[in-house]
Formats: structure tokens, sequence, C-alpha cells
């Protein structure tokens, strides 16, 4: 009976590793706030934004609720984000999928990648907030801290993949 072959650019993996990398930026984002001088709901409230608009960061809007919807929505656009570095993991060369320092700098631009469309061209749209914060310190923290995780989730899966093949392919004594 032939086993179900584990990709690492599959769309579960895809989804549950953004969100794994989104939390690992969540709190990144929190620290950086603290580090700052501001408030350390400041990067929550601006995630509960996206739904709420500006009314986010009035005290109308409790810090429970911002919380909530905040993490909601960043977990759900690390989630989406996770599942498009699976199709671009899948285009990866098979060779480098499974190299550390190869999967950290696609990863590390991809997270640069993310911060120019979510704060650059989204943001600079829709959320003017997103503006409201330094920016080099985002590029950084998104590289650092979303795309560098990503990426080696998804290269330990690729390697947690080679040792599966190469065990199956190793004849029984």
């Amino acid at each position: 009976m032939a086993r179900r072959r584990y990709t690492p650019w599959s769309a579960t993996n895809g989804l549950l590793f953004g969100m794994a990398a989104g939390v690992v930026l969540a709190l990144a984002e929190v620290v950086l706030a603290v580090a700052s001088g501001d408030n350390p709901m400041r990067p929550v409230r601006m995630s509960a934004g996206v739904l709420l608009g500006p009314s986010a960061f009035t005290a109308s809007v409790s810090d429970s609720t911002a919380l909530l919807l905040g993490m909601g929505v960043h977990l759900m656009i690390s989630a989406v984000v996770g599942l498009f570095y699976s199709v671009l993991d899948a285009f990866l060369p098979p060779d480098g999928r499974s190299r550390w320092e190869f999967q950290a700098a696609v990863g590390m631009l991809y997270g640069i990648f993310v911060w120019l469309v979510n704060f650059q061209f989204i943001g600079r749209g829709s959320y003017p907030w997103f503006l409201d914060v330094p920016q080099f310190p985002q590029i950084v923290v998104h590289a650092f801290f979303l795309g560098l995780p990503l990426a080696s989730l998804f290269t330990a899966a690729e390697r947690r993949r080679l040792l599966l093949d190469a065990a199956e392919s190793t004849p029984a004594r």
C-alpha cells in the first residue's frame, strides 16, 4: 500500500506555517512598539483597524475587542501570506528548497515584498495608519520575523520529506 506523499508546498502547510510565522511577527511588532516607546496595543489596533477603520484607535473599542479582532485579522492575513509562499516554494529549484541559506534569502526577500504590498500599496490607499509607524524597522521586522520563520518552516518540511523519501527507498533487509 502506497503511503500518501508529504509535500512541503501543500496548502495546509502554507496556511499553518503562515499562521506560525504570523505569531512570531505579531510578538516582534509588540516588542518593537514597546521598544520605541509606543503602546503595546498599537500594532494590534492597527490590524483591528482593517475591519473597524480609524475607530479602532479610540476608547470606544476596548483592548479585548481590539485584541480579538486584530489577532484574527493578522492571523488570517498571515495564513494567506503563507499560502502564497507555498506556491512560491513549489517553484524553487528542488536542491534549493532544502538549503537553509537559500530559503532564508528567499524568505527574507518575501517578507520585504509582503511589507511593500501591505504597507506601501494597500496601506497607503486604504489604511493610512500603517504609515504612521517608522517604515525601516517594519521592513526589518517583516524580513526577519515573518519571511525568515516562514522559510525555516518550509526548509524543515522539505528536509523531513527528503528523509522520509530516503527511508522509503532503502530496501528492507
